[in-house]
């Protein structure tokens, strides 16, 4: 493991240079750009250094045991390492410090969010090279990756929960970077917004969490759930152990694990992008491409499963919480994957197969495969990072065209970007020979989560078979969609001759949307290879989606995955689905494999030797072409529900506090006060014998009552 000075570099420097865009102005954009760049690549090397070099130390141990560092040691066997920065919070028994926390789940989250974000950022020095706001874009970048890194060290709920809303945050201001068009402002406020509904669960789950618990500590909780350890709420219930005991919550008794199970989860659904929450994560493709690369492919969308993981004492001790993951996991892979087939969007097909891919992952965890769904994690940020800056090559060379429709044919123009989107699609599809270790990144990862849930299904687990035969659909659907990319983008004619003219304009109203200006216009039916500074990252993702599957085997998924995860990952007695996999049946082994292939002839019948076949099944127009290529209508549906019915709950309180509360309250008595004055004003009249009248008789009345109290005492 790292000294902890460079721990400490690699958690708080990304944070400090993001500042340079502060004064970017007065120290220029090229100096900004190299400090965060410089900084992040920096941070990444490190992780991935302390990655490598942590699971070579667990290699070692299994014949070294004496050679084995006593960090590596004690973050493997005897739990996580704390480095403690400062006192933040101490109010009564409400105690959290500052402080960073390593173990392998953050070590691995470590090197997946620099390892991308240094890529972005040297990416971004080509996409991004025409934009006048190259300074704020990378003080963003730098500003997410410090966020991020907050969140996957955290010791305790409250700075997770720091982390949470800074990516939160830095999401919204870089999917709404370009801020003077209406479509990035939008899509930033529903990102914001649907996060928000999220977040308001996680935040009643960090309070569940205090109320049981008296803590918000990571470690002190899951011991206590571990071990079963007796705990006293502060109210409402008596002393109980943790993993029985029970509280009053809405008017039914429920046992406390699942609901801070279910609560915390809500905020994973919003962050992860799952069904019901997941409606923002497409529309964030309006930001530039390199934000999708970063935070809605690899690093931000997969804090949800980072939570769960890290939870996992917690969710192997619960029922309901457990097959809500499940079902809502295995839901999210089979209609994401539905949905990405009808996009026309090269960065939307891209964006719903994230959502589909996350939905792996989630029932994954769901079933109790904590360690496949890391690994999946892993291997999808090397792959889908490559898919979202290949297909920003894509629309760099076609001067910022999107729609596949308007492209073909780009292999010879476009070599190295076509090759780059060929391993990145071969490796998102799981390609691999079963019983072998002759694959792409996906097939270790991706079969390992699909045996896991089989293997559940066949324990009882809740929700394992369903989830198993959703992640087999979805596979088939996920190498079609995948392959009809590559052959609508890549092979083929170009656009007819018609859509040529009307190319040249759209490419310009492209580049007004995405603030560049127009030097390759007069170019527009030229595509080029981007520049190498773009394709250099592109290289070094494309090593990882062909080989980090096979690397990591077996510290991830494999023999030494005890050692590895140490204490970081809990598995009750009774939950061995990651060991019961290798018992499936050869079926299940060899069903993925099955579908993968019949998903890639299916797609090059329909759009290699038949490529107007797919077209005319769009212009058709069919009741289920319909509903994939409208997203089920979800929008539609929120829009005439949620927002509709809120918009009109707003008016009708408005109306009600206007015309009842304010007429009857401040606005009543200030009418009242204003009509009393202008009746005393009457009186002021300016005459002296009308002031020497009031006062005579105001005497005379004095007077008269003062006899009449007098005389009655008589």
């Amino acid at each position: 493991m790292l000294p902890d000075f460079l721990i400490l570099f690699i958690v708080l420097a990304p944070g400090i240079v993001a500042l340079s865009g502060l004064i970017h102005k007065q120290i220029g954009d090229a100096p900004v750009m190299i400090l965060t760049t410089g900084t992040v690549l920096l941070a990444g090397a490190l992780s991935l250094y302390q990655l490598f070099a942590y699971a070579a130390g667990i290699h070692g141990a299994e014949g070294h045991a004496e050679e084995v560092g006593h960090a590596v040691e004690a973050v493997a066997t005897n739990g996580a390492h704390i480095i403690t920065l400062m006192p933040w919070i101490d109010v009564g028994a409400f105690h959290a410090n500052w402080a960073i926390r390593i173990d392998t789940l953050s070590i691995v989250m470590m090197a997946v969010i620099t390892g991308v974000s240094g890529l972005v950022h040297l990416y971004s020095w080509g996409y991004m090279s025409e934009d006048p706001h190259r300074s704020r874009f990378f003080a963003y970048l730098s500003l997410f990756t410090f966020a991020m890194l907050s969140l996957v060290v955290a010791d305790n709920f409250i700075q997770l929960f720091f982390g949470w809303e800074g990516v939160g945050l830095a999401s919204y201001l870089l999917i709404g970077f370009w801020y003077t068009k209406k479509a990035p402002n939008d899509a930033s406020i529903k990102a914001f917004v649907t996060n928000r509904v999220g977040d308001f669960g996680l935040a009643l789950g960090i309070m569940a969490v205090f109320f049981v618990f008296g803590s918000v500590e990571f470690e002190p909780v899951l011991t206590a759930i571990r071990e079963n350890a007796v705990v006293t709420p502060l109210a409402f219930a008596s002393a109980a152990p943790a993993q029985e005991l029970a509280i009053d919550f809405l008017g039914q008794h429920v046992y406390a694990l699942e609901l801070i199970g279910i609560l915390l989860f809500i905020g994973a659904m919003g962050k992860s992008a799952q069904f019901f929450l997941h409606v923002w994560l497409p529309d964030a493709m309006e930001g530039p491409t390199p934000v999708s690369a970063l935070i809605h492919a690899a690093t931000m969308v997969t804090a949800g499963v980072y939570l769960v993981c890290l939870m996992s004492p917690l969710y192997e001790h619960t029922l309901y919480a457990a097959g809500m993951i499940t079902i809502i996991g295995a839901v999210t892979c089979l209609y994401a994957a539905t949905v990405g087939m009808a996009q026309n969007d090269i960065k939307r097909v891209i964006a719903y197969s994230t959502c589909s891919q996350l939905g792996y992952m989630f029932f994954a965890a769901g079933v109790g495969a904590y360690e496949a769904a890391m690994f999946h994690l892993f291997t999808h940020a090397f792959f889908k990072a490559l898919l979202f800056l290949g297909a920003g090559s894509v629309i760099h060379g076609m001067h910022h065209e999107q729609d596949m429709r308007r492209m073909g044919g780009l292999a010879k123009y476009m070599p190295l970007t076509y090759a780059a989107m060929m391993i990145g699609t071969i490796a998102i599809i799981g390609l691999g020979i079963p019983h072998t270790l002759i694959g792409f990144s996906g097939f270790f990862s991706k079969d390992a989560i699909l045996e896991s849930a089989f293997a559940a299904g066949e324990h009882q687990v809740m929700f394992g078979q369903v989830a198993f035969w959703f992640g087999i659909i979805a596979a088939l659907l996920t190498s079609f969609y995948s392959w009809r990319l590559i052959y609508m983008t890549f092979h083929g004619p170009m656009a007819s001759a018609e859509h040529h003219d009307d190319h040249a304009d759209h490419a310009h109203a492209a580049a007004d949307d995405h603030g560049h200006d127009h030097a390759h216009a007069d170019h527009a039916h030229e595509p080029h290879e981007s520049p190498a500074i773009m394709l250099v990252p592109l290289g070094v993702l494309s090593l990882g989606a062909m080989f980090a599957g096979f690397y990591f085997h077996d510290w991830f998924v494999g023999d030494a995955e005890s050692a590895f995860w140490g204490s970081s990952i809990y598995s009750a007695v009774d939950n061995h689905v990651l060991h019961d996999r290798h018992s499936v049946p050869e079926w299940v082994i060899l069903a993925p494999l099955v579908v993968t292939v019949a998903g890639f002839l299916i797609a090059t019948f329909t759009y290699f030797f038949n490529r107007g076949f797919g077209k005319r099944i769009a212009d058709s127009g069919g009741p289920l072409h319909s509903l994939f290529a409208n997203k089920w209508y979800f929008d539609e549906i929120y829009n005439a529900t949620l927002i509709k019915g809120s918009a009109m709950l707003g008016n009708l309180f408005w109306k009600a506090d206007k015309k009842v509360i304010d007429r009857l309250g401040p606005d009543g008595v200030t009418s009242l006060t204003r009509w009393s004055a202008r009746r005393l004003s009457a009186m002021h009249t300016g005459y002296l014998y009308h002031y020497a009248f009031v006062i005579i008789g105001a005497a005379l009345v004095f007077g008269a009552v003062m006899w009449l109290r007098a005389g009655g005492a008589n």
